[in-house]
């Protein structure tokens, strides 16, 4: 790794130290274990539909349905283990398909018929709403049983929230997928340079299907963590929460014009959000300053990312189009 690069990998820890050194200057509770462990849990689900709904903007694309997929499959899982009697590991085995299956649909409806990926998405989050409204009658059920799934979101290990260990080993799974599989070079390739790519063998529609895929699934396991969390199931579950996961990629270096994105980053990013908020409660802010700012750190992000983001697209195009020549 060149010295430009290490730079590059090492500006957002840089950041975040930074953030945490202001944040224990001005309250020394901030660094309490109990704190550090509270902020965790506070982004878990976030940081898991992050570790999947990266590759969509990676691949050009943006993904906006995982809220709906997650509060949906919340649902769906409660309904195979409560109401149809489904052992609880295959109705989350199922539940993961299901996420899936809708991600993999996204994926085909915006490859295979041209459609933008915004409009694809954001009708994919109204409908699945429905739905899940239908299915839940518009109320809220509650999720007693059984034992072993409420341990999922509501148990602990080693002194820390289950949660914590799943968004951990979710991220890391996609930090390898991303940095040392075929597929996310191909991801990194589609989003950079589509042309580029297509002459180099890779198949843009398929990547960016299998990215929607992923997408899906990881919204599928937040939903049955949220679910087991909050110990309850309804179409609202998971409302807004596509914009939280879209604030962390963005904080976390991931650029919305495609061909550059890093799972650690975004974990990161969910994180000094997280402690920008922590940060306020502490020094007993009021909430309504709080999203003042939070926008003002994603503004910073999005103007940091635009002006970076359009050399390293020209940057990886050429060199596809080099290595085709």
């Amino acid at each position: 790794m060149n010295l430009a690069k290490l730079k590059a990998a090492l500006r957002l820890p840089a950041v975040l130290v930074a953030l945490m050194a202001v944040l224990t200057i001005v309250s020394p509770r901030f660094l309490a274990i109990g704190n550090l462990s509270n902020v965790l849990w506070s982004v878990c689900v976030i940081g898991i539909l992050a570790s999947g709904a990266i590759y969509a903007p990676i691949t050009g694309g943006i993904d906006l349905s995982i809220g709906s997929i997650a509060a949906l499959t919340g649902i769906f899982v409660d309904l195979l283990m409560n109401r149809a009697g489904v052992n609880w590991l295959l109705a989350i085995a199922a539940t993961i398909a299901l996420g899936a299956f809708i991600g993999l649909f996204n994926g085909l409806i915006t490859t295979k018929f041209k459609v933008n990926a915004f409009i694809v998405t954001m009708a994919a989050k109204t409908y699945l709403y429905g739905i899940a409204m239908v299915i839940s009658q518009g109320g809220m059920k509650s999720i007693l049983k059984p034992a072993q799934f409420l341990a999922i979101g509501g148990g602990r290990s080693f002194g820390l929230p289950n949660p914590i260990y799943i968004m951990l080993a979710l991220i890391v799974l996609s930090h390898i997928l991303l940095t040392r599989s075929s597929f996310g070079r191909r991801a990194i390739a589609v989003g950079a340079n589509e042309v580029a790519a297509r002459l180099s063998g890779v198949d843009p529609d398929r990547t960016r299907m299998a990215a929607y895929t992923v997408s899906g699934a990881t919204a599928a396991v937040g939903g049955i963590v949220l679910a087991s969390l909050t110990q309850q199931s309804f179409a609202g579950a998971a409302s807004g929460i596509e914009l939280d996961v879209l604030t962390a990629l963005v904080v976390g270096g991931t650029s919305l014009m495609g061909g550059s994105g890093s799972v650690v980053g975004a974990f990161i990013g969910a994180v000094m959000v997280a402690f920008i908020g922590n940060g306020l409660n502490l020094l007993n802010v009021p909430a309504p300053y709080h999203p003042t700012a939070t926008g003002i750190v994603i503004l910073l992000a999005l103007i940091f990312n635009m002006g970076i983001a359009p050399r390293k697209r020209g940057a990886a195009g050429g060199k596809h189009l080099r290595r085709t020549s």
